[in-house]
C-alpha cells in the first residue's frame, strides 16, 4: 500500500488530508504526525487521515509521499530531522510561502535518491486554526509548483497529481521567480501589519485608544501575531525585492496622505481604482482571456511534463469583462 505522510501538521496540512481522505484514493494510506497529545486527538476526529502517529520514524516508514506542513522558521530544523527518514525514491513537496531557502535546505539534508519538489497552495480564504481545516480552500485555487535541480519527471508528476486530486490548480515557477512575487504578496503585508500594530499599540495614547480596537484592529494585526522568527524569515528570503514593495507602498501611501490633507477631489478616484483592481482579483479576472500572453520559463517546463494540450488548458482564464469591474454608481 502506498502511503502519504503529512508531517508538522498545520491547518493547511491537515485541509489536505481531509482533502485526500474525501478522494478514497486506492492502496493508499494517509499518515499524519504530530507529537502533541491535544493536536492529535482533534485531528482523530476529523477525517484527515487513517493514522495519526506521533512517532516521526513510524509515519516516515514506506512514505511515497510526504508533504511538510510546518511554519517557515521550523522548516529547516525539520528537514534535518527527517532527512535520514526519507526512503529512497520518496518525493517530499512543502506548503511555505518562500521557495529558494527550502530549496537549500533539501538540497543540505535530503538523500540524492529522493526528489523535493516545492510546493505553495495560494489560498483566498486560508485556514487559521487545526479546528477550521477545510478540504474546500483547494478548488479552484492556484497552487505553486517549484521543483528542485534534479527532480526526475515522475517525481514533479506526482506532486502535480497531489495539486489536482485536491482540486487547485498547479502554477509552474522557479525559486527567485516564487519569492520575487511572494515578497508583495505575502511579507510586505507582513511588514505593514506589524507596522501598524507597533505605530497603534506602541503610541501614548494606546491605554485609551485600545478600547475602540475591535474586529478591524483584529483582522490587519493579524500577521503581527505569528512567531517574529516567522515573520523575520519570510522577510529575509529576498530582502531586495522587499525593499523594492517597502518603497513602493510608502510612496502610494504618502499620495494618500497629500490628497487626504488637502480634501482632494483625487481622492476617491484612487479609492475607486482600489475597489476596480480588488474585484478583478476576486473574480480571477486580472488577466483578459484575450490577451497575448508570452509564455515564460515557468510555462515551458510545464508544456514539457504534461504535454502542451494539458499545459494549454491550465493556463486557460476567465473571461473578463471590463464593465463588471466599474463601481456601479457614487453616492456623491
Amino acid at each position: 500500500m502506498d502511503r502519504i505522510a503529512i508531517i508538522g501538521v498545520g491547518p493547511v496540512g491537515v485541509s489536505i488530508g481531509q482533502s485526500l481522505m474525501a478522494r478514497k484514493l486506492n492502496s493508499t494510506e494517509v499518515v499524519i504526525s504530530t507529537s502533541d497529545r491535544n493536536t492529535a486527538s482533534t485531528i482523530s476526529k476529523m477525517d484527515a487521515a487513517h493514522k495519526v502517529e506521533s512517532n516521526l520514524r513510524a509515519a516516515m516508514t514506506g512514505a511515497q509521499l510526504v508533504v511538510l506542513d510546518a511554519p517557515v522558521g521550523e522548516m529547516r530544523d525539520l528537514m534535518d530531522t527527517i532527512g535520514p527518514m526519507v526512503e529512497p525514491g520518496a518525493v517530499v513537496t512543502d506548503t511555505v510561502n518562500i521557495k529558494a531557502p527550502v530549496m537549500r535546505w533539501a538540497k543540505e539534508f535530503f538523500p540524492q535518491d529522493a526528489s523535493f519538489v516545492g510546493g505553495h497552495p495560494l489560498l483566498k480564504a486560508a485556514p487559521e486554526s487545526i479546528e477550521a481545516a477545510d478540504p474546500s480552500v483547494f478548488r479552484g485555487a492556484k497552487y505553486t509548483v517549484t521543483p528542485a535541480e534534479g527532480a526526475d519527471e515522475q517525481a514533479i508528476r506526482t506532486v502535480v497529481g497531489l495539486v489536482e486530486a485536491l482540486g487547485a490548480r498547479p502554477v509552474f515557477l522557479d525559486p527567485a521567480e516564487h519569492d520575487s512575487y511572494a515578497a508583495a504578496m505575502h511579507h510586505l503585508p507582513v511588514v505593514m501589519s506589524s507596522a501598524f500594530v507597533t505605530t497603534t499599540a506602541g503610541s501614548k495614547g494606546w491605554r485609551e485608544m485600545h478600547q475602540l480596537a475591535e474586529s478591524q484592529f483584529n483582522v490587519f494585526g493579524k500577521h503581527a501575531a505569528n512567531h517574529p522568527e516567522d515573520n523575520e524569515a519570510v522577510c529575509l528570503a529576498d530582502p531586495k525585492a522587499l525593499v523594492h514593495w517597502i518603497d513602493q507602498l510608502i510612496l502610494e501611501l504618502y499620495n494618500y496622505r497629500n490628497e487626504i490633507g488637502e480634501d482632494s477631489d483625487a481622492l476617491v478616484e484612487r479609492f475607486t481604482k482600489a475597489w476596480e483592481l480588488r474585484a478583478k482579483w476576486e473574480a480571477d479576472a486580472v488577466v483578459p482571456q484575450t490577451a497575448a500572453k508570452i509564455p515564460n520559463a515557468g510555462d515551458s517546463m510545464m508544456s514539457v511534463f504534461l504535454g502542451e494540450k494539458l499545459a494549454s488548458r491550465l493556463r486557460q482564464n476567465k473571461d473578463d469583462d471590463e464593465d463588471r469591474f466599474k463601481l456601479p454608481g457614487r453616492r456623491r
